[in-house]
């Protein structure tokens, strides 16, 4: 008898063990099941990098250098330090954009520029450089826009404007500044210069008849 209840206890005791280890077993299972919220967390960092955006055929559309950059996996987000861009479409001006810090949005789609920016537009068929400063940017790398609705200093040859926004595109060379003052809103627009026609010649005279 007491050979049988030894038996039963060791028989209830394995049971309970083995449901223990399913229970725990099944509790792991579902916890890994649950997807877990990633934080703002770094994903990887890089020293010293050169991104290029090339098109379907292959050719360089623009290029962003960085001292560095760090990459964050929840968002794809990335900040940049000490960024520089470079566009490099044909049939278009070169563009330069440099700073002191950049944070990218995912696929670099926007690229938001901080501290001691400058946007440079070489010389361009007839027109001069065009410089804006200011200590805010916001860029479109794949479009050629940069805008800021921050102070911006603008200057072309001899001339200088400060103005409270400004919107530049690349693919058209027009610069869209905004200003204020107590006249209110001043809005002007600074477009290429175009090839003027040459004047007509004036057809000589005919010489008097005698």
């Amino acid at each position: 008898m007491r050979d049988r209840g030894t038996l039963v206890l060791s028989i209830l005791l394995t049971g309970g063990l083995a449901v223990g280890s399913y229970w725990l077993a099944q509790q792991a299972r579902l916890s890994d099941a649950v997807p877990r919220a990633l934080g703002h967390d770094i994903d990887y960092t890089a020293d010293v990098i050169t991104l290029t955006r090339m098109d379907e055929t292959g050719r360089a559309q623009y290029v962003v250098e960085a001292t560095k950059l760090i990459h964050f996996a929840d968002d794809d987000s990335a900040e940049l330090t000490q960024p520089k861009m470079v566009g490099a479409k044909i049939n278009r001006p070169e563009m330069r954009v440099r700073a002191d810090l950049g944070k990218t949005t995912s696929e670099g789609q926007e690229v938001r520029l901080y501290g001691n920016v400058v946007l440079v537009r070489q010389p361009w068929k007839g027109a001069l450089e065009l410089v804006a400063k200011g200590p805010y940017m916001l860029a479109f790398p794949e479009r050629e826009v940069v805008s800021s609705d921050q102070p911006i200093e603008v200057t072309q040859g001899g001339s200088r404007v400060n103005a409270n926004a400004m919107q530049y595109d690349n693919g058209t060379q027009t610069l869209q500044l905004d200003g204020g003052g107590k006249g209110g809103r001043v809005r002007e627009i600074i477009e290429p210069r175009r090839n003027r026609p040459a004047p007509a010649a004036t057809p000589a005279s005919a010489p008097p008849t005698k």
